[in-house]
């Protein structure tokens, strides 16, 4: 039988490692199994974020996302390309994090294939992406 964790907490102590991948904390409602086996069912208010506490039955875990392949675009030196990047990635409603030096995103097929088309550099890689979904912020 799986612990109910219901509440997002401050505490540290003897807390839990519990991995997650990334659209699962998209969700406030969700199942796993933490790194000492115990299976937990998650139920919040709110969509919880990795390094957060979640608290249930008297036990505490820290959520810890799980990397995934990501595809990184450095960040360009000039104008053109970095508006041709903007416009290219905005016009696709591709969900990004951008970083000091780079760009993250969600690796599929179709963006490798047309990057490499109009000439925009990129390189793949195992990282923690931290982005939020689409849907979440998007207006016209």
């Amino acid at each position: 039988m799986a612990i109910l964790l219901d509440q997002i907490c401050d505490a540290e102590v003897d807390a839990v490692l519990l991995s997650v991948a990334r659209i699962d904390l998209y969700k406030r409602r969700w199942r796993g199994v933490a790194q000492d086996g115990t299976e937990v069912a998650v139920a919040l208010s709110e969509a919880a974020k990795d390094g957060q506490y979640l608290c249930g039955a008297d036990r505490v875990f820290l959520i810890s996302q799980n990397p995934e392949d990501v595809l990184v675009i450095p960040m360009p030196q000039e104008a053109e390309m970095a508006a041709k990047i903007g416009w290219y990635l905005g016009n696709r409603h591709i969900p990004i994090e951008v970083r000091a030096d780079e760009m993250l995103m969600e690796n599929f097929p179709t963006l490798e294939d047309s990057l490499t088309r109009i000439g925009i550099s990129y390189h793949l890689r195992q990282d923690v992406l931290r982005c939020r979904p689409h849907s979440a912020d998007h207006r016209h």
